[in-house]
């Protein structure tokens, strides 16, 4: 090839780079307003105080500015509370080939507060802005990076601190398929019980602190959004923990672990069935939980029917409300917002949504398992939750149950650890023998158990009716 024909070639390159990166541009500036409407379709134009789009042929700028009212009992309080501003700074860089990478367009934001009254801006001193990256590829499809900086927010009473966090997500081009990762490898809160809870209580004595450290946070999900449902999808997640610990402490005595848990993981899978969502989440460690230190400690929930037209009612309340209190400076329990949370009862109770839980401990060898749980077999009527109310309605149309059972083996230990450490073995079996008498649990060999049941209004104890309290009763 000759010096003409390459140069030729090269300037065709050039002049189909120049029009793709135009035409990317001109893609990005379309993605950015199409944002900008959904922002004030969830927030009200109120909250948009400006808006400024500056288009460069390789590189553009934006600048979006939010405000956000104190909400109107706060105001009440302080009137001279001023609105909250939080101004976003954008680098928007073309494409094909942008931020060096492949992709439509490569967008850098980074997030600034303004208004914040003396006493807050001394606690965010320590704390660095978070970073927003937006790639959207060639596809269509977009990636979101987010980056917290390790930093520190401190008040009077409490500190919380943390290393960086990275938030990670994926979604394709129809807004539909998202996946996601998290690191976050260490948070801690420290803190004392504040001083006005004490005056409440009439008596000041010793001062109580209180930490809680995470570490090791590892998580990853993938969900489906379906039928404009962004609250909760069809798909699966896991949280992995390396340790969760907290402590209280009382004047100058040393400090008592609460939880000490290692090796936590959790897992949850949410399922779709015709109109209907449903879950399970299995989460397992090890560790101490007050004074017992447990071999393996096991929780699985389970949530299953739950409607997916409640659910969307529930996504227009939870914007309602955020928008009346924190953007227009009213209250959050708007007569709109309560419509809604009423609307979105009926649906939910006709689709006869259960609730599940099943806790496993395993304690030297031995196991002991907690379930409880509740369904909804019938739902009430329109005209009857109004004539007599939800709850005398739910109850004739319900199952609450709940059940233990543990080795009798595992009494002496329980209750070393609850402080009866020198309660006799035949104190054990006296208090046992009163417990089986009087029909509160019932011994199989070497196991214990008790059973609790309410249904169509009536309470069962180990199989045997019970009368209900007074309030209980339907009608009163």
């Amino acid at each position: 090839m000759n010096k003409k024909k390459a140069a030729a070639v090269a300037a065709v390159l050039l002049v189909a780079y120049g029009g793709g990166t135009w035409y990317l541009g001109e893609r990005a500036h379309k993605g950015i307003e199409e944002a900008m409407a959904q922002v004030q379709g969830h927030l009200g134009s109120q909250a948009v105080v400006s808006h400024a789009y500056e288009r460069g042929f390789w590189t553009s700028k934006d600048r979006l500015v939010l405000q956000i009212n104190p909400p109107a009992s706060a105001a009440a309080v302080a009137p001279a509370a001023q609105p909250v501003r939080i101004t976003v700074d954008s680098t928007v860089r073309h494409g094909p080939i942008a931020g060096l990478r492949l992709a439509a367009a490569v967008i850098e934001s980074r997030f600034s507060i303004q208004g914040l009254d003396e006493t807050a801006q001394k606690a965010l001193a320590q704390v660095t802005a978070p970073t927003l990256t937006t790639v959207r590829g060639l596809g269509g499809g977009y990636g979101l990076a987010f980056a917290l900086p390790a930093g520190e927010v401190a008040s009077a009473d409490q500190t919380l601190r943390w290393q960086a966090l990275s938030y990670s997500m994926h979604m394709d081009a129809a807004q539909q398929n998202f996946s996601g990762t998290l690191r976050w490898l260490e948070i801690s809160v420290l803190g004392t019980q504040p001083k006005a809870a004490s005056a409440r209580r009439k008596a000041r004595g010793p001062e109580e602190r209180f930490a809680l450290d995470l570490k090791g946070m590892q998580g990853d999900f993938e969900m489906r959004s379906e039928d404009g449902l962004w609250l909760l999808g069809p798909g699966t997640g896991t949280l992995r923990m390396d340790r969760v610990l907290a402590s209280h402490s009382v004047g100058s005595a040393a400090a008592k672990n609460v939880v000490d848990l290692q090796d936590l993981k959790a897992t949850s899978t949410v399922k779709r069935t015709d109109n209907t969502l449903g879950w399970t989440t299995t989460t397992q460690a090890r560790g101490g939980v007050g004074p017992l230190v447990l071999d393996a400690l096991q929780m699985e929930e389970t949530v299953d029917r739950i409607s997916i037209d409640a659910l969307k009612t529930v996504q227009s309340a939870l914007v309602t409300v955020y928008r009346d209190a924190a953007v227009h400076s009213a209250n959050s329990s708007s007569p709109q917002a309560f419509a809604l949370w009423g609307e979105a009862a009926q649906p939910f109770f006709a689709a006869l949504p259960s609730y599940a839980m099943k806790l496993s401990a395993t304690l030297e060898g031995q196991q002991a398992t907690l379930e409880y749980g509740a369904q909804v077999n019938q739902a009430p009527s329109a005209l009857e939750a109004q004539r007599r109310g939800w709850g005398a309605s739910l109850l004739q149309g319900s199952t609450v149950s709940a059940a233990l059972h543990m080795p009798r083996t595992m009494l002496p230990v329980v209750a070393q650890s609850l402080g009866q450490k020198d309660l006799p073995p035949e104190q054990i079996d006296a208090l046992l023998r009163a417990g089986v008498a009087q029909g509160f649990l019932r011994q199989e060999g070497d196991r214990l158990s008790s059973a609790l049941k309410l249904e169509g209004g009536r309470l069962e104890l180990n199989g045997k009716p019970m009368a209900l309290p007074p309030m209980a009763l339907p009608g009163r």
